[in-house]
This record gives C-alpha cells, sequence and structure tokens, in this order.
C-alpha cells in the first residue's frame, strides 16, 4: 500500500510539473507574448482550436534564403521526392502552389506568399491542423515564427491525437525549426 501511494504521488508530481513547467514553456519556445498572442495567417482555418503553439527562432540569413528551405524541408521538392541537397530559393518556391499536397503528412498548401508566409492544413479523420509559418526581415536576418492549431473530433483517437500532438509536435518543430536555421545560416 506504501509503494502504490508513494508511486500515485510521484505520477502526480510529475504530470504536475510537466502541465505546469515542461508544457508552457513547449508551447511557446522561444516566442514573445507578443507574438504568442498575435493573429496569424490560418488562424481563421480553425477557430477553436484545442490545442495551440506558437514556436519563434531568430535565424541570420535573409527571408528568401529561409523560405527555401522552409520549403524544402516542409516535404515539397518539384519533381523528384529527393531532390539536391541546396536548395535555390527562386527554384524551389517556384513549383509550390495552393492545393499542393506536400508528400511528407499530408499537409495541403492553402495560403502563400513567398517569402513570408506559407499556411498548410490537413484535415484528417480523427483532427484538423494547421501550421503557419511566417518570415519577417529583422536587422538583415529573419525572424522565423511557427503556429500549429489543433482541433481533434470528439473521440477516443482525436483525443490519442491531441495528446500526441502535444509532445511530439515540440519535438519535432524544434529540431525542424533548428535544423532549417543551421542550413540557411550556412548556404548564406
Amino acid at each position: 500500500m506504501l509503494m502504490t501511494r508513494s508511486l500515485f504521488r510521484l505520477a502526480a508530481g510529475a504530470a504536475a510539473g510537466y502541465l505546469f513547467a515542461v508544457r508552457p514553456w513547449h508551447l511557446r519556445w522561444g516566442a514573445d507574448d507578443r507574438e504568442v498572442h498575435a493573429a496569424m495567417p490560418g488562424d481563421d482555418l480553425i477557430r477553436h482550436p484545442q490545442h495551440q503553439a506558437t514556436r519563434a527562432i531568430t535565424i541570420d540569413a535573409p527571408p528568401a534564403s529561409v523560405w527555401a528551405w522552409v520549403v524544402r524541408l516542409g516535404g515539397y521538392r518539384p519533381g523528384s521526392t529527393r531532390a539536391a541537397a541546396s536548395p535555390d530559393a527562386a527554384g524551389e518556391q517556384q513549383g509550390l502552389k495552393v492545393g499542393d499536397v506536400l508528400d511528407e503528412g499530408g499537409f495541403v498548401v492553402e495560403r502563400m506568399e513567398p517569402p513570408n508566409t506559407l499556411v498548410l492544413l490537413m484535415r484528417g479523420a480523427d483532427a484538423t491542423t494547421s501550421c503557419c509559418v511566417s518570415l519577417s526581415e529583422l536587422d538583415g536576418g529573419t525572424r522565423m515564427i511557427f503556429r500549429l492549431r489543433v482541433r481533434a473530433e470528439s473521440t477516443l483517437r482525436g483525443t490519442g491525437y491531441l495528446a500526441m500532438t502535444d509532445v511530439g509536435d515540440f519535438l519535432t518543430m524544434r529540431r525542424q525549426m533548428l535544423t532549417i536555421k543551421e542550413r540557411a545560416e550556412s548556404t548564406h
């Protein structure tokens, strides 16, 4: 009985630590209050999200250089599923258009304004997910803001999708943002 109580307390403490310390940090990693609360393109696609995360990073490269990597690492590769390692900003954006489906994840391009805004939407059986990548020039570099919004179905699978998104999305997007930063800065 004592072991059960100790395990319960440990689990409750871990859950509380995640909910009150870790989760708020990863839902807004790198973003300031203004960025977190500002409206972004694509917010209207999911009006009442059950999950929203806004993350940001500053990149020492111009928006056009960053855009090429956003498009490429987002899963769009014109003419091939695996193109050459270094994208050409003009070449990569020429083929991408509204309505295209990215080959990784099933996201559809809803809106785009190269080299500043890319809005993606995925309508699945369990949830609808929108992603917005916004690039703005900042002192010769770029401020990249990424927003994810999810509205899940009221089912066990929808709840599972939300739970997986809560943790998995942070790990994936943080790595993706850092990779974009590294590649854009190294090719600039």
